[in-house]
């Protein structure tokens, strides 16, 4: 893939182009293991694990399950993001910066701008916003390559002939997924200079969530894409298969997430993305993302209990200095809902055991060149964040959990 400015040598990476379905498929479950391992509160009471159905189609109600589970303690409320304050530092500052590349500030390299401005008016006609002399200063940054790479007009402008393809011709769901959805984040996710690809995505519509983790009515809610992070290409982790080994021996299913799916076994989710075609409901999409997201705190809390049990029962002497408080969890996790064109970034915090979704703020569109760079900087933002922020707490606490299981 060409880009318009490129920190190093990218090395070329593969997304798994999972088959999909228009709704998120229901694949039978594996055989459901007997018992967490440690003890594990994550199950409701029969009376609220019973799907609300729609006597007509038979089908779950969105609406229906959204009030249930927000009158549920352990439940999911959701929450306009303008109502939340005071906001945790490190989520304002994270949020100060994707309303920046909302104004189109500083999505494109300073370097670019020349090169950019030689383009043939006619031909790329949709890159006029950014051939305009001094009216299109603000685009550029000399900071923007600190991000990632940034793809070429070519390669945005076929993104956003695929989208107008599948949003004129009703596509399926699956077909926006590979033609564009898989496409962008391709580019945004691919590794270059010093990033040797520990963060990437891959499909995900097949995996189910383990059933202890999860507090929801419904047992099919899935995501269609998952952000992962490798922990075997961090070149400061030596011990990361070593530590992997060990701790799939004492979690549930042998894996470190609060899915089975195979390909995530030992790559831990740094965030989920849902997506549905244009004008289909929200509120089903925040149910699936916010009960996959309750499903993924639930397990946090219990890699947090875990060590916790494990260290008063070995009565640790000898703790590994460290900067931060492994016991405590991220202010926030990061998520995004795909609705046709548009991406949304939604949020989803812990209070009182209850799972806030906050919602929403729009990334970007691929209804427009202009709109896809944004949404690049936007993902390319939030891989800073699970590699500067998300990675180190949870790598730390992995580390200290393999340690004391081992010392056990």
């Amino acid at each position: 893939m060409s880009h318009i400015s490129q920190p190093g040598s990218p090395s070329k990476r593969s997304i798994e182009d999972s088959a999909h379905e228009d709704l998120t498929p229901k694949p039978l479950r594996n055989k459901r293991p007997k018992s967490l391992r440690s003890e594990s509160s994550c199950s409701l009471p029969a009376s609220q694990s019973q799907y609300h159905t729609s006597t007509k189609s038979g089908q779950s109600s969105p609406l229906r399950d959204l009030n249930t589970l927000e009158h549920d303690e352990n439940g999911l409320k959701p929450r306009d993001l303008s109502t939340f304050h005071p906001q945790p530092p490190s989520l304002e500052a994270l949020l100060e910066r994707i309303d920046v590349f909302a104004y189109a500030e500083g999505i494109l390299p300073l370097a670019s701008q020349a090169m950019l401005e030689m383009l043939d008016a006619e031909e790329y006609w949709d890159m006029k916003w950014a051939r305009l002399g001094p009216r299109s200063n603000k685009h550029y940054s000399p900071d923007r390559d600190a991000l990632g790479c940034t793809p070429m007009p070519d390669a945005v402008r076929q993104i956003v002939s695929q989208a107008a393809e599948c949003s004129e011709n009703n596509h399926p769901e699956v077909n926006w997924n590979i033609s564009v959805h898989s496409r962008v984040l391709d580019m945004a996710f691919e590794p270059s200079g010093n990033r040797v690809g520990l963060i990437g995505s891959m499909g995900s519509s097949t995996a189910s969530i383990i059933s202890e983790y999860h507090r929801s009515i419904s047992r099919t809610k899935r995501v269609d894409f998952c952000i992962y992070i490798d922990p075997k290409k961090d070149p400061s982790y030596g011990e990361a298969e070593s530590d992997l080994d060990v701790l799939s021996k004492i979690l549930l299913c042998g894996v470190i997430n609060h899915t089975d799916f195979f390909p995530l076994r030992n790559r831990p989710i740094a965030l989920s993305i849902e997506t549905k075609k244009p004008g289909d409901a929200w509120d089903k999409a925040k149910l699936q993302l916010g009960t996959w997201d309750a499903a993924r705190w639930a397990f946090l809390r219990h890699l947090v209990e875990t060590y916790k049990a494990q260290k008063a029962r070995i009565r640790d002497q000898n703790p590994c200095p460290m900067q931060m408080d492994i016991t405590k969890l991220p202010d926030f996790l990061p998520g995004i809902i795909i609705q046709g064109h548009d991406w949304n970034l939604v949020i989803t915090t812990q209070q009182a055991g209850r799972t806030m979704l906050w919602q929403r703020v729009l990334m970007g569109s691929t209804q427009s060149t202009k709109g896809v760079y944004q949404i690049i900087c936007c993902l390319q933002l939030l891989r800073q964040w699970a590699e500067d922020s998300f990675w180190p707490w949870l790598r730390n606490l992995l580390a200290e959990l393999s340690r004391l299981s081992r010392s056990g």
